[in-house]
């Protein structure tokens, strides 16, 4: 077993090393012949992009390469014009060299047009009464202009008990209202505010609120050498209210810092946009029975684009802090951008 834990560990840092290599000078794989395309097409720096929205970093449908009257005018959205733009302007999303796309764990700092599937089995350990548990997620994201999108999400949860546990399985919902703060041709950040209901199924009792902030910056912009490199990052805040045993946390805080790398071009068959990337999440509680007890784990993973507006993305946590309630969290996600 300790040879397994060693294994995992390995695999982590070499991942890690990877990342750090990819990003020194001369360490990309990049298609040189796409960055001439990107030169002639104005796709490096600019807010040019080919016809069509291009959802999440992805690749558009028959029409990319050519230009987009709408795109190409796309005002910069910043915190000092909140107010008066963006709210009467159609949503889309800036097409850039470097992707800004949805990850596994750090919040999603854009808005977003998509239908998406989340799958996550988790192997749970030092938990007699309970042996591990599936997950299914599905949403719909929509839009409604530059600066607001609203997104519906429902799930349900099945919790396989240990020993001294019986199995029990149960459906969620929740809501969620995103803004876009800032939108510019190298950086994004956004707020949203989520509500989620209890699982009664699972014996949740406590309605969640979510306060969260998300950003995103392309490196490539403050060094030249970190080709088709973002940095993405996140902090939440969540309250619990609700009745609950005595014990139970009601304030916790979670906060991730995630790094990717993109090697192909949009429009490669089968991989368009195949990015690695490698999320750094930790949730620390508030209040209640572990209050200052922090979990901090690191997900590598990958995405990619198998057809146009057609994404998969997976990843696995691996816990790296002190007695983790879990070994490990496998992540599959399936997008379809509208």
């Amino acid at each position: 077993m300790e040879r397994v834990r060693a294994g995992r560990r390995i695999f982590v840092v070499s991942f890690a090393l990877l990342v750090i290599v990819v990003m020194l000078p001369g360490g990309g794989w990049a298609d040189e012949s796409w960055l001439l395309h990107s030169a002639r097409e104005g796709l490096s720096g600019t807010a040019t992009s080919p016809d069509g929205v291009l959802q999440a970093g992805g690749y558009d449908d028959e029409r990319e390469g050519k230009k987009d009257e709408h795109e190409a005018e796309l005002s910069n959205l910043t915190l000092l014009n909140f107010f008066s733009k963006g709210w009467g302007e159609p949503w889309a999303h800036r097409h850039r060299r470097t992707p800004d796309m949805a990850l596994l764990r750090v919040t999603t700092n854009f808005l977003e047009r998509e239908l998406r599937m989340d799958y996550a089995y988790t192997d749970v350990r030092n938990n007699p009464t309970l042996k591990d548990t599936h997950f299914l997620n599905a949403l719909i994201a929509y839009g409604v202009n530059r600066r607001l999108m609203f997104e519906l999400i429902a799930n349900y949860q099945w919790n396989l008990g240990g020993p001294t546990g019986a199995p029990v399985d149960g459906a969620g919902a929740a809501g969620l209202l995103r803004f876009q703060l800032v939108d510019t041709p190298d950086k994004s950040y956004s707020a949203q505010v989520r509500v989620s209901a209890p699982n009664k199924g699972i014996g949740q009792t406590q309605t969640s609120f979510q306060y969260t902030l998300a950003g995103w910056q392309d490196m490539q912009a403050l060094a030249p050498f970190l080709d088709r490199v973002g940095l993405y990052y996140s902090f939440q805040y969540e309250n619990l209210q609700g009745s609950h045993k005595a014990g139970v946390k009601s304030n916790d805080i979670s906060y991730d810092l995630s790094v990717a790398k993109t090697w192909t071009n949009p429009t490669t068959p089968v991989v368009g946009n195949f990015t690695t990337f490698l999320e750094a999440y930790a949730t620390t509680d508030l209040d209640g029975d572990n209050k200052g007890v922090y979990v901090v784990t690191l997900t590598p993973g990958i995405r990619f684009w198998f057809l146009p507006k057609n994404s998969f993305t997976m990843g696995v946590d691996f816990p790296v802090s002190n007695n983790p309630p879990f070994r490990e969290v496998y992540r599959f996600t399936y997008i379809l951008n509208f």
